[in-house]
């Protein structure tokens, strides 16, 4: 359960940056019907993550339902979500909740991929496992290769991208790392690849 409502610094400035994405509505008036446990106030959820796993199931449960029915009705989306692991996803939603714990937990979710949305994954693309140590990753093999790319222009990696992780990824994820001031783990993990989006971020600002 720790491991669950563990944050970090990454997840804390992607979240802050989330306020300012809008949800989209169906009727005139900006009103929609929210279905299940999504309807619940964001405090549900912080509660149900504080009190055991058991109750915090259903609002993961359907969260991924969520982010499949996303996935099936959204054009040139294959993963809405560049975080494949659904716990660190939940992390990142609780954290948002935080700021605002009396909003839908369907809104914070939507938000949060509002703010993924610029990363989705838009093709088909295999899921790449890396493990060094006792650090661990699953990712897509394009958000690898992006990940790869933005190295490049960085002067770090040396390789070809391609999505595929080697001793080149490694070292360069290393360097990303530090840079970056995050674990030095050459692992290309949830908060390496947050600390990518901010940096992409930063950098698209005027």
């Amino acid at each position: 359960m720790n491991s669950f409502i563990r944050t970090t610094a990454a997840a804390a400035l992607l979240v802050a940056a989330m306020a300012a994405q809008g949800a989209h509505a169906s009727d005139p008036k900006g009103n929609y019907i929210v279905r299940g446990i999504g309807a619940r106030p964001c405090s549900d959820f912080m509660a149900a993550v504080d009190k055991s796993a058991q109750d915090v199931m259903p609002y993961m449960s359907w969260m991924e339902g969520y982010l499949t029915g996303i996935n099936r009705l959204q054009a040139q989306t294959f993963d809405v979500s560049p975080v494949t692991e659904a716990a660190v996803v939940g992390q990142m939603v609780r954290n948002y909740c935080m700021t605002q714990p009396a909003l839908r937990f369907e809104t914070a979710v939507a938000q949060l991929m509002n703010f993924f949305a610029p990363y989705k994954v838009t093709e088909q693309s295999q899921l790449v496992e890396v493990t060094v140590g006792d650090a661990r990753a699953a990712l897509r093999q394009s958000t690898l290769k992006w990940m790869q790319e933005k190295m490049k222009a960085q002067g770090l990696f040396q390789g070809t991208p391609d999505g595929l992780y080697g001793a080149s990824s490694k070292e360069a994820l290393l360097a990303f790392q530090k840079s970056a001031g995050i674990p030095e783990t050459g692992v290309p993990d949830a908060r390496t690849l947050v600390a990518f989006i901010q940096k992409e971020d930063a950098a698209r600002k005027p």
